[in-house]
């Protein structure tokens, strides 16, 4: 009898398979709440976002709004102080007007420093490109500063080489805004000697050059620890004797780098510091007409018979204006605010309209805008801005809503007329 066959019987272990599944389960539930997780921190992420970019926005307001009325009240300080140094003065008088315009010149560069630092750091600052003449920029330079006053003591000495370019693209504030800080810590801290302000070509091609500004002291000097630090803040508010100057030079050294250029110092105890300031330009070969870059401040503007009309909501402002216009012979109406102004302007032609921005009821935007439907008086008559916002994107949006130019507070009185000469 033959035996039954009998099949093999074949086991696999199951074990580890069913171990890596489970763990395969834990991992996708694992993944599952780590997107969850993400999720909702991605969420929260972007409401801090939001809430953040509401508080810079709002900071942004902040320091719009503190910037025009700080501005307005030194443009009326500045004004009023150029007004009566016009007038006979005895010796004592004339002293104290000195000092109280050199208190508010100073006062002007801090706000704008600060206010320029802020935008720096925000990423919201904007060089301007134009034409400018580097010979007539230092010129205004040493204008104005040797009205300031120095130390009997010291010489100030402003050297330019003879084959400057004639024209290059730039922006003419800003640097003046890094001189003028530079010039300012280096009379501040120079007691004796001399302080030679200095440009210097160190490269050039056909289409560019690259130029040195170089401000050089023999004040008290500083230690290698004092300068190595000096560009920052919060190194440099450490050293009693220099702290009042780290804010204008920290501008400094943020402009410079807005510029594509670069700022260096050298210093020795009781011997002097020097600053050195490198920046490129592009050259303008040739120019399509005949442009006006300096303006002779001594020239009287004669503006007589020349109807003008004032829209300003500052009772000190409005009384400036009035006083300045009228030394020049001009016919001067004052209206309070942008309604006022839009009721006259139907009914009576001006030669010129001086228009604030920043008004009650209707501002001078508004107002510009109105312009447009005017169709008897003024449609033809140029509009010139007053305000304190000084940005290239301001002066883009000023330009194109329709103003022929743009004053910025506080300004100079000889400019201030000259810029409406310019307008007529």
């Amino acid at each position: 009898m033959i035996p039954a066959k009998i099949e093999d019987i074949l086991l696999h272990n199951r074990t580890n398979v069913y171990k890596y599944v489970d763990q395969l389960h834990q991992k996708r539930n694992d993944i599952f709440f780590l997107k969850k997780e993400m999720i909702a921190k991605n969420l929260e992420l972007e409401r801090l976002r939001q809430i953040a970019d509401k508080a810079n926005e709002e900071k942004s307001c902040f320091f719009a709004m503190i910037s025009h009325e700080i501005k307005n009240s030194l443009n009326c300080i500045l004004g009023y102080s150029s007004i009566i140094s016009s007038e006979k003065l005895n010796n004592n008088l004339a002293e104290h007007l000195e000092n109280l315009t050199s208190a508010g010149v100073n006062l002007k560069k801090i706000v704008t420093n600060i206010i320029d630092l802020s935008c720096l750091e925000a990423g919201k600052f904007q060089l301007a490109t134009e034409l400018l003449s580097l010979k007539e920029l230092m010129k205004n330079c040493e204008k104005e500063w040797q009205h300031l006053k120095l130390n009997e003591g010291v010489k100030v000495v402003y050297i330019l080489p003879e084959n400057l370019p004639e024209f290059v693209l730039g922006d003419a504030l800003r640097i003046r805004q890094v001189l003028d800080n530079l010039i300012s810590n280096a009379i501040k801290f120079t007691k004796k000697g001399s302080i030679r302000i200095s440009l210097k070509i160190i490269s050039e091609t056909v289409n560019d050059v690259k130029i040195v500004f170089e401000v050089v002291d023999t004040g008290i000097g500083m230690s290698r620890k004092q300068y190595l630090g000096i560009f920052e803040q919060k190194e440099f508010k450490n050293h009693k004797n220099f702290r009042s100057a780290s804010l204008g030079l920290a501008v400094v050294k943020s402009l410079v780098k807005a510029m594509k250029g670069s700022v260096a110092v050298r210093s020795k105890l009781g011997v002097g510091t020097s600053f050195s300031v490198e920046l490129p330009f592009l050259k303008v070969l040739k120019l399509q007409k005949k442009v006006k870059v300096a303006v002779d401040k001594s020239d009287i503007v004669d503006l007589k018979h020349k109807n003008i009309l004032v829209v300003d909501d500052d009772l000190l402002n409005q009384k400036m204006l009035s006083h300045i216009l009228n030394k020049q012979n001009a016919i001067v109406s004052v209206v309070n605010d942008g309604l006022e102004a839009l009721s006259i302007l139907k009914r009576e032609n001006f030669d010129l309209v001086l228009l604030d921005i920043n008004m009650p009821n209707m501002t001078g935007e508004e107002l510009i805008l109105q312009k447009q439907r005017f169709k008897t008086y003024n449609r033809n008559t140029p509009f010139l801005a007053l305000t304190a916002n000084n940005s290239t994107k301001d002066i883009e949006q000023y330009l194109a809503l329709g103003f022929s130019d743009v004053i910025f507070k506080p300004y100079d009185i000889p400019d201030f007329v000259e810029k409406i000469k310019m307008s007529l």
